[in-house]
């Protein structure tokens, strides 16, 4: 049962970062975005600041980042539909990207309190062993 919480746990800090990825990337290109929302059901957290909604949900388990002109056209300079190819291939490769960039962050940290990694390295050799010398292994 734990491991099944904390699963869902990771998965809901994973599609966050995704989300977010989109959100900020959205911001940047000047694309309004309606609604920030992390997790699925009845929200049981709202906020609007500014054009925008953030909401946090009851199910861990989703998320959305709802731009203006995504699902239909509009006719708002802001909206998703209005904008350059490009700006839209940024938007939509940023959660990708910044699933990445988390991967990446998580291996770091794991991989931080490792003082440093030994290479393997010949000190010597059983008296049976016998390829050793110039044609051989060598110490060192």
């Amino acid at each position: 049962m734990v491991y099944i919480l904390a699963a869902i746990l990771i998965f809901g800090i994973l599609i966050a970062v995704h989300e977010l990825g989109h959100f900020l990337s959205a911001k940047a290109c000047g694309v309004r975005v309606n609604e920030f929302s992390i997790g699925m059901g009845p929200a049981i957290f709202h906020k609007k600041k500014g054009e925008t909604e953030y909401s946090l949900r009851i199910l861990p388990i989703g998320g959305y980042c709802a731009m203006e002109g995504e699902e239909e056209d509009s006719e708002d300079p802001h909206a998703l539909n209005n904008q350059g190819f490009w700006k839209k291939v940024l938007i939509f490769a940023a959660g990708a990207i910044m699933n990445f960039i988390a991967g990446f962050l998580i291996i770091m940290i794991l991989y931080s309190s490792a003082g440093a990694f030994r290479l393997p390295v010949v000190s010597g050799f059983a008296p049976e062993f016998t390829a050793e010398g110039e044609t051989g292994l060598q110490e060192g």
